[in-house]
Protein backbone atom coordinates (compact mmCIF):
# COMPACT_ATOMS: atom_id res chain seq x y z
CA UNK A 1 0.00 0.00 0.00
CA UNK A 2 1.25 3.39 -0.99
CA UNK A 3 2.20 5.86 2.11
CA UNK A 4 1.82 9.69 1.24
CA UNK A 5 3.05 12.54 3.06
CA UNK A 6 1.29 15.66 2.91
CA UNK A 7 3.97 18.32 1.58
CA UNK A 8 1.66 21.85 1.14
CA UNK A 9 -1.51 22.21 0.79
CA UNK A 10 -3.03 19.71 -1.82
CA UNK A 11 0.10 18.10 -2.50
CA UNK A 12 1.54 14.70 -1.28
CA UNK A 13 4.87 12.90 -1.91
CA UNK A 14 5.12 9.11 -1.71
CA UNK A 15 7.27 7.89 1.04
CA UNK A 16 8.23 3.99 0.62
CA UNK A 17 9.26 4.21 -2.71
CA UNK A 18 12.40 2.41 -2.59
CA UNK A 19 13.22 2.15 -6.88
CA UNK A 20 14.75 5.39 -8.11
CA UNK A 21 11.24 6.81 -8.76
CA UNK A 22 9.37 9.67 -7.06
CA UNK A 23 5.87 10.18 -6.96
CA UNK A 24 3.57 12.78 -5.97
CA UNK A 25 -0.56 13.32 -5.76
CA UNK A 26 -1.66 16.82 -5.88
CA UNK A 27 -4.80 18.76 -6.69
CA UNK A 28 -5.70 20.14 -9.86
CA UNK A 29 -7.47 23.36 -10.43
CA UNK A 30 -11.06 21.22 -11.29
CA UNK A 31 -10.02 19.57 -7.44
CA UNK A 32 -9.20 16.33 -9.09
CA UNK A 33 -6.48 14.54 -7.88
CA UNK A 34 -3.61 13.63 -10.26
CA UNK A 35 -0.97 11.35 -9.48
CA UNK A 36 2.50 11.45 -11.61
CA UNK A 37 5.68 9.11 -11.16
CA UNK A 38 8.77 10.11 -12.44
CA UNK A 39 12.11 8.87 -12.48
CA UNK A 40 15.91 10.50 -13.51
CA UNK A 41 17.58 9.00 -16.82
CA UNK A 42 20.77 9.72 -18.54
CA UNK A 43 18.49 11.91 -21.37
CA UNK A 44 16.50 13.68 -18.40
CA UNK A 45 13.57 12.78 -16.67
CA UNK A 46 10.46 10.17 -18.06
CA UNK A 47 7.21 10.76 -16.16
CA UNK A 48 3.54 9.25 -16.64
CA UNK A 49 0.72 11.50 -15.20
CA UNK A 50 -2.60 10.12 -14.33
CA UNK A 51 -6.20 11.32 -15.44
CA UNK A 52 -7.63 13.49 -12.74
CA UNK A 53 -9.65 11.40 -10.10
CA UNK A 54 -12.37 12.48 -7.30
CA UNK A 55 -10.93 10.73 -4.43
CA UNK A 56 -7.00 10.77 -3.10
CA UNK A 57 -7.28 7.03 -2.86
CA UNK A 58 -8.05 6.56 -6.55
CA UNK A 59 -4.95 8.35 -7.84
CA UNK A 60 -2.69 6.36 -4.99
CA UNK A 61 -4.26 3.08 -6.75
CA UNK A 62 -2.95 4.42 -9.97
CA UNK A 63 0.92 4.76 -8.51
CA UNK A 64 -0.11 1.37 -6.52
CA UNK A 65 -0.69 -0.47 -10.31
CA UNK A 66 2.25 1.34 -12.32
CA UNK A 67 4.46 -1.69 -13.26
CA UNK A 68 7.32 0.62 -15.05
CA UNK A 69 8.41 4.15 -16.10
CA UNK A 70 11.50 4.43 -17.72
CA UNK A 71 11.82 1.06 -18.53
CA UNK A 72 12.23 0.78 -14.27
CA UNK A 73 10.26 -1.17 -12.09
CA UNK A 74 8.25 1.25 -9.24
CA UNK A 75 9.33 -1.04 -6.48
CA UNK A 76 7.80 0.21 -3.22
CA UNK A 77 8.18 -1.42 0.22
CA UNK A 78 4.83 -3.12 1.92
CA UNK A 79 2.29 -1.95 4.49
CA UNK A 80 -0.17 -3.93 5.83
CA UNK A 81 -0.15 -3.02 9.15
CA UNK A 82 -3.49 -0.99 8.80
CA UNK A 83 -2.42 2.25 8.98
CA UNK A 84 -3.73 5.43 7.02
CA UNK A 85 -2.62 5.81 3.66
CA UNK A 86 -1.53 9.83 4.48
CA UNK A 87 1.53 9.56 7.16
CA UNK A 88 0.85 12.30 9.95
CA UNK A 89 2.97 15.05 10.12
CA UNK A 90 4.58 16.18 13.32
Amino acid sequence: MLKLKLVSKDFYKATNIVSEHEAYIDMDMLGDYRATIEIETQDGFDAEESEGYATIEKAANWIECRSTVGNQPVIMTTNFDGSSLIEETV
